[in-house]
Formats: C-alpha cells, structure tokens, sequence
C-alpha cells in the first residue's frame, strides 16, 4: 500500500443503518447497538479521523420528559473523567464484504478510562475533551454543565438543551498510521461496518444514593464522520492492478478475571503471536453497572465499599508459560518496606504507562504521583476530581517492537496483596499485540 496517495479528500457523514423512526436512540427502549456500515469503494480511510457525534440527554424518571431533569444538587451524575465516553460498552469493526471481524474491543469503557487519562493532560480533560466529550475534571461543574444542562428561570419553568457531543473511537485499527483501504477489488476491506454496544444505564450514570434508579440517558441526532482520500488517477491506475494486500495494525483485545485473595493469580491464554504489551485495570466488583458507584473508576484494591482500607499491592511477578518475564524478578512495592507509604511505586507506575506507548515518548499525561497513588480510593479524592487513575501493566518488546508469542504459553500474573476474600474485585486485562490484515479479490483475514 502506498502512503504517498497525492489524491484529495473528502468528508463523509454516515447514519445509522438500523436507526429508528423517530430517531431516538436509548439502551432503554432496547437500542443497545448502533451500527453505521462504510460502503465498499476505491478511497482510503483516515481511521484517526472517525468521530462518533449527535446529542445526549439524561432524564432521571422514566417518562423523559424535557422537564423531567435532575435539578442542581439532585444525585445524578456522570463519570467526570470519561463524561460522554461512558456511553461506550463495545465495538465492533469488520468488514462489510465478508463480515470478517477485523477488531472486537470489549468493555471498550474500562479501556477508555484508563487509555485517555495516559494519553491527555489535564488541560485538555478541561478543553479541548469539555467540547467534544463533555469532560469536566470538577464534578459540580460537570454535574451543571452535563447532567443539569438547562436555561430560562425557574418561575417560567426551565428547559433542558441536552449536550451535542463529537468523539473520536481509539481502538488499535482506527488509529493505525496507514489509511485503510476500503475497494474490495483487492487492495482493501470490501468497505466496513461500525458496531457501537451502548453501555447500561446503571453503568453509565451516578446515583450515589440510589435516589434515581430509572434515570436513562437518550441520545439523538447521531451519526458517524469520516475522512477519506481519493486517490490520484496514476494511483488508482496501479492499484486497480493489485490482487491483494496487507496492513498491519496494534489490536486491543480484553479478557476479565475476578481476583478475590491476597495472593491473586492470573492466568490467560492468549493465542496471539506478537504480544506488546498488557494492562489491568481493577474496580470491587459490587460497583459496577451499580448506580451507587462508578462504573468506571480505576483506583487500586481496597477493603471496603468506602475506600478507606486500600489493599496494597506488595509485590508482582510476570510470567510466560510458569517463567518469569520480561523480568526475571519479583517487582517489590515500596509499601513492603514501609506500611505506611502512600506514594506511588516508580517501577509500577513506569511499567503501566509503558504498555500505552515508550515510556520517552509519552509527553503528556493525567496519571502522575497524584492520581497513580495510594489515597483517595472512593470514587473522587482531593488532588483529581476524576478520580484515581490506577493501574498494573507491563511492556514486553520495546526494541523491535514485534512482539513476544504467547500462542501457546499463558500469560500470567501474581499479585501479593493485601486485599481480603469478602472483597472480590474485577480485573480488566487489555492486550496490545500487532496483527496483520490480508486482503484480497475474495475477502480479507485477520492473522494474529
């Protein structure tokens, strides 16, 4: 495939091909996919440039009428730190020629909450994302903005303007450097079909004290926006020549586990050859899809539903097939030293960070001492209104950035910790591996 295209672009606006009539789309009324299908044609796609857009509105009784709305001070709410990406469960990217599912990130949300405070500031959590994705690190300010958006006064009877909404899909493919080629005559994917899985509402919204168990949230207006390039005369002349083709691409796919014991053991068996790098995120399992707590926060192991008691995590071991790699030694946390340490582990910290990108070339960032340290484990805490930005996660190719095979080998993690057996937690493991798409006259393969 070539990069050097010489061709002009175009924006395209897709609409759902399963919409319904009135256009209103909610987990609650049983439209928990969005699907948009990209038709097969000779252009190239910008995946970075795909945009998930329309407008969302929250209701916090059943009729959702536009009065129906959490006031200032009610107890409703949204993740500060995802906002509008909360709404995301699972997607689902495949080609539209023969179905083949190209990438398939599930629980695409804890994926989120820990990808996008690594890869974004602070300042843009509070800018350029506050636009976009309705991401406000201030929960009064995010409650008033997003979930009690509403003008006029209170004697003539507010009315809520609900919040337009434009956000990007990171996942593995869409954010490969190489467009995507969508002709089916054999230098392409046979054009491409958009999965979008909602997330609950229960997942979705706040409601500390369970005051607003059938607040839904709604959306409308939704469509998905794209950049393609058109290539030039003489570069479609030749490609119209090409029999098949390949692309390679960094995959995201996730696996769940439950750890419930101080001495926590992980163990998958992954199936892929070139292995980058893996993180977990971990969340006591009675919180999630819970409307008491949030469903999205990434804090580490605690004792308690307060978060008062943290579990720490004393020591990790990474393993292939039994043998301990790429380290050949136990990662020891600083609190095995000192009980009472509440600063976040160097080793740790570097480790999980690496697994998004090497670890010299990440210049911007939201996890830092602050929020990657052991205080503040409830859902908030003084130093980052979005809460804690938790995580353990290690690199395993940062030289030729191939990959290791874990095709036939475990991969396996042990924790000692401190967290005790009537506290089960769910842990969140992503894996970052290259794949290789090959695509033809007749179709297309995912080689993994």
């Amino acid at each position: 495939m070539s990069n050097n295209l010489a061709g002009s672009n175009n924006y395209l606006q897709l609409f759902p091909s399963n919409h319904t009539s009135n256009g209103l789309i909610s987990y609650k009324d049983g439209n928990p996919v969005i699907s948009f299908i990209l038709g097969e044609q000779d252009r190239y796609l910008i995946g970075s440039s795909v945009r998930l857009v329309g407008n969302i509105s929250i209701y916090k009784t059943p009729n959702g009428a536009h009065g129906d709305i959490a006031l200032e001070g009610e107890d409703l709410s949204v993740s500060p730190k995802l906002s509008t990406y909360g709404i995301l469960d699972q997607i689902v990217i495949s080609s539209q020629k023969n179905k083949n599912v190209i990438e398939h990130v599930r629980h695409y949300g804890r994926y989120l909450a820990s990808y996008l405070p690594a890869v974004s500031s602070q300042q843009e959590a509070n800018g350029h994302l506050s636009v976009t994705a309705n991401t406000i690190n201030n929960l009064n300010a995010n409650d008033m903005a997003y979930v009690n958006n509403q003008n006029g006064s209170a004697a003539a009877g507010r009315q809520f303007r609900g919040n337009s909404f434009c956000i990007n899909l990171p996942t593995g493919f869409l954010n490969s450097k190489q467009p995507i080629g969508l002709s089916g005559r054999g230098w392409g994917t046979g054009g491409l079909i958009f999965d979008i899985h909602l997330a609950p509402d229960s997942s979705f919204l706040i409601s500390s004290a369970n005051t607003f168990p059938n607040a839904f949230y709604q959306l409308s207006n939704v469509s998905l926006i794209c950049e393609v390039i058109n290539p030039s005369v003489d570069e479609l002349s030749r490609l119209m020549k090409q029999t098949s083709g390949t692309m390679e691409y960094n995959a995201i796919s996730s696996y769940y586990t439950t750890i419930a014991s101080s001495n926590a053991i992980v163990n998958f068996r992954l199936g892929l050859s070139r292995v980058l790098g893996i993180f977990i995120n971990f969340i006591p399992s009675t919180y999630l899809n819970n409307l008491s707590f949030d469903s999205f926060q990434t804090s580490p192991l605690i004792n308690n539903q307060a978060g008062a008691d943290i579990a720490e995590i004393k020591q990790v071991i990474f393993t292939k097939g039994g043998q301990r790699m790429p380290y050949m030694f136990n990662l020891d946390a600083n609190v095995r030293d000192n009980a009472l340490s509440t600063v976040a582990d160097p080793l740790y910290y570097r480790n999980y960070m690496s697994t998004f990108m090497n670890f010299n070339k990440i210049m911007k960032t939201q996890v830092g001492p602050e929020t990657y340290n052991r205080i503040g484990s409830t859902v908030q805490d003084q130093f980052a209104e979005a809460g804690q930005m938790f995580g353990i996660g290690v690199q395993f190719d940062n030289i030729s950035g191939e990959g290791v095979d874990f095709r036939n080998e475990n991969f396996g993690l042990q924790m000692d910790t401190g967290l005790t057996a009537d506290n089960p937690h769910s842990a969140f493991l992503y894996v970052r591996s290259k794949q290789t798409l090959v695509f033809n006259a007749n179709g297309l393969q995912v080689i993994n």
